[in-house]
């Protein structure tokens, strides 16, 4: 990293101690921004444009916000550090979730939910492993701790995807299936919150728990100048996300995709993309343990987390979600937790591994592209 000169550093904070092409990306984030909202609010203009310009944006914030947790995190602890990673990890996919939902398009929020899970076990462990493999050779990690949480996030999966189970019986009514989702969504939180509990006190039996990687400990911010930022950031990704998801219609009808499509692979590539990045550099760096962590934590905090706080959130904005997912999105993530608790349980990982788990994925999202029209619910 660059050590800017004591002026920069003084008269701009934020920029004075990130390296130089962080500097820049932080300055084209901001422009860019300025320019999806100039788009929106000034010119008034639709379609691709804006969700293309809107969602490089986001990109640029979502890793914005992944610098400034980082960096509260190595302030912290490793511990009160990994709770603020999963509280934030997924926070883009949350706002742009949000957004969605208030907008009606509830086949793209519960499609971002599954193709978040889909995403970071097989397209990002892949990517992550495959780099691994080919720099550092058959990479190891404990055995014992991978399994554990390979369990803990087949047990997540199962218990999101309950009510859909109860739905194939054709018993049950609308509304039914919403309240049992919002029972389900609370049963859910609690595992989560159990989940938190368990980490802190038990961060020998994670992954990723015995310390920080080296190189991931955000930029030399002060603790003020990280909330600060990581606010700034959250700020502009309320803004952005709206923009973005009121321009996802008329960009599903100019290029002929599906809700289901963009749900499961445009959205939750746009808001996690900066976090697939560092599970890659982890693996890269034979850490790949702490890229496992990422994504295995990640996807469990969707299942736990993201996808009960859109539940209740969707009685607030008066937009009721259940939790019954399509019949291929049940599928995919069943095969994506099983493939991702094999390779877990040996405790080792190699290059042909990562690579057949991002081929899955590219079959995977083969299927749901060709869903030009959207699946009925169950």
């Amino acid at each position: 990293m660059a050590h800017p000169t004591p002026g920069v550093r003084s008269s701009i904070p934020v920029l004075g101690a990130v390296s130089p092409i962080a500097r820049v990306a932080i300055i084209a984030t901001l422009a860019m921004s300025a320019i999806a909202i100039a788009l929106d609010f000034a010119l008034h203009v639709e379609g691709a444009t804006v969700f293309v310009v809107s969602a490089i944006a986001i990109l640029g914030l979502a890793w914005i916000v992944g610098l400034s947790t980082e960096r509260l995190g190595a302030l912290t602890g490793p511990q009160v550090g990994g709770i603020l990673n999963a509280t934030f990890g997924n926070i883009a996919e949350l706002i742009i979730a949000f957004f969605a939902l208030q907008a009606g398009l509830i086949t793209v929020v519960k499609a971002s939910l599954t193709g978040s899970i889909i995403g970071n076990l097989l397209l990002v462990l892949g990517a992550a492993v495959l780099a691994g493999g080919l720099k550092n050779g058959l990479q190891t990690f404990s055995q014992r701790i991978a399994g554990s949480n390979a369990a803990l996030l087949v047990l997540a999966a199962v218990g999101l995807f309950i009510p859909a189970v109860f739905a194939v019986s054709g018993l049950e009514s609308e509304g039914t299936r919403v309240e049992e989702s919002v029972l389900v969504a609370l049963v859910l939180m609690v595992g989560y919150g159990l989940s938190l509990v368990w980490g802190f006190t038990n961060p020998e039996a994670t992954l990723g728990g015995q310390g920080e990687p080296e190189g991931h400990a955000g930029p030399a911010w002060t603790g003020k100048v990280a909330v600060g930022v990581l606010l700034v950031a959250a700020a502009f990704l309320a803004v952005l996300s709206e923009i973005l998801v009121s321009s996802i219609e008329p960009f599903i009808e100019q290029f002929g995709l599906s809700e289901l499509f963009v749900g499961v692979i445009l959205i939750p590539t746009i808001g996690n993309l900066a976090e697939h990045i560092v599970a890659v550099q982890l693996a890269y760096k034979n850490k790949i343990e702490f890229a496992m962590a990422v994504t295995f934590g990640s996807s469990l905090q969707v299942a736990l987390f993201v996808a009960p706080v859109l539940v209740l959130l969707g009685l607030v904005v008066g937009q009721p979600m259940d939790l019954v997912f399509q019949p291929l999105e049940i599928a995919a993530v069943g095969v994506a937790v099983a493939i991702s608790a094999l390779i877990a349980l040996d405790g080792e990982s190699n290059w042909l591994e990562g690579a057949l788990l991002m081929l899955v994925y590219l079959i995977i999202a083969i299927s749901f592209f060709e869903l030009r029209v959207p699946l009925q619910a169950i």
